[in-house]
């Protein structure tokens, strides 16, 4: 019995030392990495376009919302811009989205909302997409470099209101 011991004792001990140095041979290797930056997938063609939607002040105050991050964003005023009216100027991918933004009139109790969207007409499907990053990443990875990847859709929004009805109007995060 005290020979078996010695030899689970040994192989233990091989497997903690060679434990030891695959980590640092991972450690190594992951430190050499350099990040690259960004990279675009699929086709892009970037456009800006205006998109008016009138709305009906209330009480209440009407919400913007939607998917986008409207963090970023800000509702300037522009005496240009006719009352009632929202105009959303967007920067936006024409080969992957179509931007679209309508008014929902709320009820006695529910808030009136002017929702911004989003139509897909990209002709490349996620899967393909996926697929070309993963051999990017790869290919980049054999190089050692890491990029990130980003399929352009909508790159910035621009909320415009007539002076008027600048407290009429809100965003919901």
């Amino acid at each position: 019995m005290k020979k078996l011991h010695k030899i689970l004792l040994g192989v233990f001990s091989a497997g903690i030392l060679l434990m030891g140095i695959g980590t640092g041979v991972l450690f190594t290797e992951i430190t050499s990495l350099a990040y690259e930056g960004e990279q675009v997938l699929g086709e892009t063609e970037m456009q800006t376009g205006n998109f008016d939607v009138e709305f009906e002040p209330e009480e209440q105050r009407t919400l913007i919302t939607g998917w986008y991050n409207w963090d970023r964003a800000e509702i300037l005023t522009d005496a240009r811009i006719p009352e009632n009216t929202i105009r959303f100027c967007v920067t936006y991918n024409g080969k992957r989205v179509q931007p679209d933004v309508w008014w929902e009139k709320g009820g006695q109790e529910e808030y009136s909302q002017i929702i911004f969207g989003r139509q897909w007409i990209a002709e490349e499907d996620d899967l393909e997409l996926m697929m070309k990053a993963k051999d990017l990443f790869l290919e980049n990875l054999k190089a050692g470099r890491i990029v990130s990847f980003d399929t352009k859709e909508i790159e910035k929004v621009t909320v415009l209101v007539n002076p008027a009805n600048e407290d009429d109007v809100q965003f919901m995060y």
